[in-house]
């Protein structure tokens, strides 16, 4: 059964974590029904790439879990998914691998579309199409993610690594600024696509501005956080501390 939120329609829970489908999603089925092929191709590979991402987003939701973080909810929309979590890993190797779990999730995915069409003789041309079609795009999916374009899962595995010579606000730092040359690059890229007649270049744009604006976002969370540890800090240091020795 559907449950309708403002414009999200609840699929599905699993592992106790509810998926959402954005309105804008049916931008992406559009694309895929309108860009050439038959309503079943478009359809199938639709469907493909939504339960693909999902299978991603799970990735990174059950590895938080494993260290204590857990997911509100996913959410799938005309730029991808997102794991809404409630809070994120503290330590730079737990974010490495939450970060991380997403891509090799679409790694195995792919890897058995790849084993399963290659390991049985397939004659139905739409399943052997289907099979393709899952080891391409999570090939694509998780090699894009791990661009270093933070807060992509490329750009927090970058963090993660820089936390390992810095101090969390100082590596998103510089992890920002390493997004928005990925972002520059990726929206140039989307502008010479749309120029070309692309009818998907206006999604590259739109994830280029998403990764120079939430990449702000992020270090500002990340200064503030530490200001709070300092002065949380601080305050138990007080608290303990002996009184000064009066005579």
């Amino acid at each position: 059964m559907l449950v309708m939120r403002p414009m999200k329609w609840k699929l599905f829970e699993f592992f106790g974590i509810p998926v959402y489908v954005d309105m804008t999603f049916l931008v992406i089925l559009f694309l895929f029904l309108s860009d050439g092929g038959s309503f079943s191709f478009g359809l199938m590979q639709a469907l493909v790439l939504g339960l693909s991402i999902v299978a991603h987003e799970y990735g990174h939701a059950l590895t938080g879990r494993a260290f204590g973080c857990e997911t509100h909810d996913i959410s799938l929309s005309f730029i991808g998914g997102c794991a809404s979590m409630v809070s994120m890993p503290r330590r730079g190797w737990q974010e490495f691998l939450v970060a991380l779990a997403g891509p090799l999730v679409s790694f195995a995915i792919a890897g058995i579309g790849f084993f399963t069409f290659a390991s049985f003789r397939i004659s139905n041309d739409f399943l052997r199409y289907t099979l393709v079609y899952l080891f391409y795009l999570n090939l694509v999916l998780g090699c894009f993610n791990l661009l270093p374009g933070f807060p992509m899962d490329g750009g927090r595995i970058f963090r993660s690594v820089m936390m390992i010579f810095t101090t969390r606000p100082k590596a998103t730092l510089v992890a920002m600024w390493v997004g928005r040359v990925v972002a520059v690059l990726l929206g140039l890229s989307g502008v010479w696509a749309l120029l070309n007649g692309g009818s998907w270049a206006f999604i590259r744009i739109f994830i280029a501005w998403m990764i120079w604006k939430d990449g702000w976002r992020e270090y500002q969370l990340a200064l503030a956080e530490e200001d709070f540890r300092r002065w949380t800090q601080a305050d138990f240091n007080a608290r303990v501390s002996p009184p000064p020795y009066e005579r």
